[in-house]
């Protein structure tokens, strides 16, 4: 059903990592592009901000042969794009401009769109969400994405949730189930794919609508959604029309069964993919190995801990036996595997905090990159809403000016936030020792997919 003509322009904003083209901003592109006849324009804001400001790194990261240096020099760039994040946030939340904000600004005005769309898939986007929608008067500015707060919406002239609802508002009524074309594939082709700061444009690519498992008690990322898998002609057509061969399957995690459908599909096509995976024995050392086949170089397994306690805390439906032979099996099957691990999750020992340090040296053989953090509670999440069950007494939130509140709390057992962070900074060199990646590549993930 196409009706309605509007001049519609999704933006991608500042600041994030510029390693690859945003996949909800041209998921949109493609459905609306489908299914109005409105003009519909795309703008990675956070690419053309990082060409002004880092076009230095930009030409570094295009060229691996001359990564020799990578840590080193990915140390100064994530130092110099924190601070500049920073600096520039300071400026709004004083009521100032952010950097380079006119140049961008007159990149929207360009446009000329009638309607201007800001996903918002991080926090640090917030900032400038905020500057260019205080700014644009003349235009009708919408915004959606799992980082909108009340503080954006209450500047926004309209929040949406979902495509569906941008249609709805677009068309100017509800468009019945049945008059949407729903086969719609994202088209990346949309951008200059050699800009993104990769030595080979990394094509992103959801597989489902959210995690299928939806039992980690610290994860609030499926929120209400629906799970709902994505037909593999869906996935196959999005890989051929990319014309590219390097993919990253962005799904937080995968079923096998599905996986090994999606892998039988991928292989003819002779690209290289990466993903996220739970380390459960579903993942048997044969269909590893047939995984790899395909074309699996890399999987990023959420392990967060060697401790079942912890583990079984975190309702993670893994035990740490069978995750050693998941890592073993990855490993010989040829893939590279990168280790989430999460420290500190509440009510964690430091007696179970050094059984993940033991796991992570005792396969260390197993392991090309560990990627650690520290456990930060979220509201949404199991922990936020049964703070009982894992020893919290107190959850305190504090307001700040543009972001949702910054949340805290305190425990009756297991270690401070000030003792997790001493112990992993005492074992900072006995991590990096087991990385066999340059351990910046944690910063970059696609870095490493490209090395693969």
């Amino acid at each position: 059903m196409k009706t309605v003509t509007k001049k519609i322009l999704l933006v991608y904003l500042p600041f994030c990592t510029p390693a690859s083209p945003p996949y909800s901003v041209t998921q949109l592109y493609s459905f609306l592009k489908g299914n109005t006849d409105s003009g519909v324009e795309v703008l990675d804001l956070n690419l053309e901000f990082h060409k002004l400001k880092f076009s230095k790194y930009q030409k570094y990261y295009h060229n691996h042969k001359k990564w020799q240096d990578y840590d080193q020099k990915t140390v100064e760039y994530h130092r110099l794009t924190s601070k500049c994040y920073t600096e520039n946030n300071k400026k709004v939340v004083k009521g100032g401009k952010p950097e380079h904000f006119q140049e961008l600004l007159n990149k929207i005005e360009e446009q000329k769109p009638d309607i201007v769309a800001f996903s918002l898939v991080y926090s640090s986007q917030a900032f400038y969400a905020y500057s260019l929608i205080k700014e644009l008067k003349d235009v009708t500015t919408i915004i959606g994405g799992p980082a909108v707060n009340e503080k954006l919406s209450a500047v926004a002239d309209k929040t949406l949730k979902n495509e569906i609802e941008l249609l709805n508002y677009v068309q100017g009524k509800e468009v019945k189930d049945e008059n949407i074309n729903y086969d719609t594939v994202p088209d990346f082709t949309i951008y200059n794919l050699q800009e993104y700061f990769t030595p080979f444009p990394v094509i992103p690519i959801r597989t489902s609508t959210t995690c299928y498992y939806k039992k980690c008690t610290f994860c609030a990322h499926f929120s209400d959604v629906k799970y709902y898998e994505f037909s593999l002609n869906w996935i196959k057509k999005t890989v051929i029309k990319s014309k590219q061969k390097h993919f990253f399957l962005i799904d937080d995690m995968i079923p096998a069964k599905r996986l090994l459908k999606i892998a039988k599909m991928l292989k003819p096509l002779n690209v290289k993919w990466t993903c996220q995976l739970k380390p459960t024995t579903d993942f048997s050392s044969e269909i590893l190995k047939t995984l790899s086949a395909s074309g699996l170089t890399m999987v990023i397994w959420g392990v967060e801990s060697g401790n079942n306690r912890v583990l079984n805390l975190m309702k993670k439906g893994t035990n740490r036996k069978d995750v050693e032979t998941v890592l073993q099996a990855s490993h010989q099957a040829g893939i590279k595997n990168v280790v989430y691990i999460m420290f500190g999750f509440p009510g964690e020992t430091k007696q179970e905090f050094l059984e993940t340090i033991d796991f992570l040296k005792k396969n260390q053989e197993n392991i090309d990159l560990i990627s650690t953090s520290i456990f930060g509670l979220q509201k949404g999440t199991f922990v936020y809403k049964n703070p009982q069950k894992f020893k919290i007494i107190k959850i305190v939130e504090k307001e700040r000016t543009l972001l949702s509140p910054k949340i805290s709390y305190q425990l009756t057992a297991g270690l401070s936030s000030e003792e997790v962070k001493r112990l992993v900074k005492g074992h900072k060199l006995t991590i990096e020792k087991i990385n066999k990646y340059p351990r910046m590549m944690n910063y970059f993930r696609e870095h490493m997919f490209c090395l693969c």
